[in-house]
């Protein structure tokens, strides 16, 4: 017996010491199989590819710590995940938690401070505190250090109109992996991309489109450039050019400085008005018949493969504007009226740019057509009105008398207009066989020959509405782009429109593929968590005890019956 005793007292220790092993072996090692149908815990390809050239010390700070709400909970263990993922395929990936809310009273007043420099602000949210309900600010961000440079990532998507929390948490658990790695390509850039705005044409001011430029300002150098001062726009040194709402005429030098930036490989974001129209003007003369913006562009569009008509869309989702109904104590009584003429408009769900955005905000927008073009040029509709729209062709009478009037939704029978296309491909200079002698004698300026057909593939995204990305500017006040000053509410699909455009256009890994993850969101039964939420607690709670007692049953059996006699 005692050598019996001996040999089990050494079995026992040796699957002690093995069970500790491959513990501390699975500590390291972040080893998972992905059972879930649409593959949500599998890496990307491009994700992949990024991560592998990573060639120094990466730090992840996630701000996610702390007590949180369940729904906080599951965002924090998600990225968690997603990082330790991060790390299986690249050991130079780094990430820890920090708790903002924790420290003395100095500390977390000089972090909050440090982090509100940073454009991180906190979210509020209401926890239970015994049989209270207190108030606590979180933070759902990470920081991604690099070196000397680092980047904020917003970890939690805002609720969408007529949206839920449990939706917009679903949203940021699908996106967490795109959000993480375009952070990352853009921090391991060599040279930061530079996005110029066009000036000199009553372009949007530099105010107004302020939020965008302080967003984009950790990573991308952004600035302004009058075409008419310069000779050329160099490809190699401007990665994006915006023409964000022009309301005078552009000089024939201007198109075609930009004309061949195009042609050398630049990438353009057109976001145009066809109209001089505003609430004011209707307010001042009803009916108001829109001026046409005479911008000049159109001969340019037309050769690109594109027509912006000389029309305004009216759809049924749509945002609300006020209208005075009354008097009272002498104050005007305002209420909130739907207004077709500001379209919601939708992302569409088969691009990976621009699908599951929330709703974009527009005002007096024109559709846009595809042409049919002679060169192999690829076509992307981004956004559209919903399927209740219609359009008015110029000369078009507007009025708030269609306030009055109940709207028909079998008159607004037009389904989803484009507003917003994207085309990719080698574009054709507007400007072949027609290049004057004031031409010839600028391009000599520069030591330049004239281009005729794109020398690579450039993208350019042509937007009926050039109000799209600004933001309000109100008594030194930046408002975020999309806010709605009557409704109270900013939509937040103008920012992630603009955004993802410029990031599909500098993304050299093709990330994007990341944004089309579905993660199918399983909502509980309400009705069968009340009537049997206690049974399953139970059996949750003593299963894995009952199992584990009746496997040590079976096996003390069967070593008794082995080794009994």
């Amino acid at each position: 017996m005692g050598k019996r005793g001996m040999k089990y007292g050494i079995q026992t220790i040796l699957i002690i010491l093995i069970i500790v092993i491959l513990n501390a072996i699975a500590q390291r090692i972040n080893f998972f199989v992905d059972l879930t149908e649409e593959k949500r815990f599998t890496l990307t390809e491009s994700t992949e590819s990024l991560l592998k050239d990573v060639d120094d010390i990466v730090l992840i700070d996630i701000l996610l710590e702390g007590e949180l709400a369940s729904s906080f909970q599951r965002l924090k263990n998600r990225t968690e995940e997603i990082v330790k993922q991060f790390r299986s395929v690249n050991p130079l990936i780094e990430y820890k938690f920090t708790n903002p809310s924790q420290g003395s009273v100095e500390e977390i007043n000089q972090l909050r401070q440090q982090l509100s420099k940073d454009g991180i602000f906190p979210r509020n949210l209401l926890v239970t505190e015994g049989t209270q309900r207190v108030e606590k600010l979180i933070y759902p961000y990470a920081i991604i250090k690099y070196g000397e440079r680092k980047i904020p990532v917003n970890l939690l998507e805002a609720i969408g109109r007529g949206g839920s929390e449990e939706e917009a948490l679903n949203k940021s658990v699908k996106l967490l992996e795109f959000k993480l790695s375009s952070a990352l390509n853009k921090l391991f850039l060599e040279e930061q991309p530079v996005i110029l705005f066009t000036e000199g044409n009553g372009e949007l001011r530099e105010e107004q489109t302020a939020k965008l430029e302080t967003d984009l300002g950790s990573t991308i150098i952004t600035g302004r450039i009058n075409i008419d001062s310069i000779y050329q726009i160099d490809a190699e040194k401007v990665d994006i050019l915006i023409v964000a709402k022009p309301t005078r005429k552009l000089s024939t030098r201007s198109k075609f400085i930009i004309d061949q930036y195009i042609m050398s490989g630049g990438n353009v974001i057109w976001l145009i008005d066809q109209f001089h129209v505003n609430l004011d003007s209707i307010n001042l003369k009803s009916p108001y018949v829109p001026r046409p913006i005479e911008h000049g562009l159109d001969d340019l569009f037309f050769k690109y493969g594109v027509r912006i008509n000389k029309d305004l869309v009216l759809d049924l989702e749509n945002s609300k504007i006020p209208q005075v109904i009354g008097m009272q104590g002498g104050q005007a009584q305002q209420q909130l009226f739907p207004w077709v003429y500001h379209p919601l408009l939708q992302g569409n769900p088969n691009s990976t740019i621009v699908r599951n955005i929330d709703r974009v905000s527009s005002t007096f927008a024109s559709s846009v057509t595809p042409l049919d073009n002679p060169l192999e040029l690829s076509y992307t509709t981004l956004l559209t009105t919903s399927n209740y729209s219609r359009f008015q062709l110029y000369p078009m009478r507007l009025s708030f008398d269609i306030l009055k009037l109940e709207q028909r939704p079998e008159a607004y029978n037009k389904k989803f207009l484009p507003v917003a296309i994207m085309v990719e491909g080698e574009f054709e200079s507007l400007y072949k066989n027609r290049v004057t002698e004031s031409m010839t004698q600028a391009l000599n300026q520069i030591n330049a020959s004239f281009v005729e057909k794109s020398k690579k593939k450039s993208i350019q995204v042509f937007a009926g509405d050039g109000d799209i990305i600004k933001n309000l500017f109100v008594k030194g006040r930046i408002s975020p782009i999309g806010f709605n000053k009557w409704e109270g509410i900013t939509y937040s699909g103008n920012n992630e429109f603009i955004m993802n455009i410029i990031d599909y256009i500098l993304d050299d890994y093709g990330l994007m593929e990341a944004r089309t993850k579905n993660v199918k969101l399983r909502l509980l039964d309400q009705v069968k968590l009340q009537e049997e939420g206690f049974k399953w607690q139970i059996i949750n709670l003593l299963g894995p005890i009952i199992f584990v007692l009746l496997f040590a049953l079976i096996f003390s059996y069967i070593r008794k019956k082995r080794f009994g006699s």
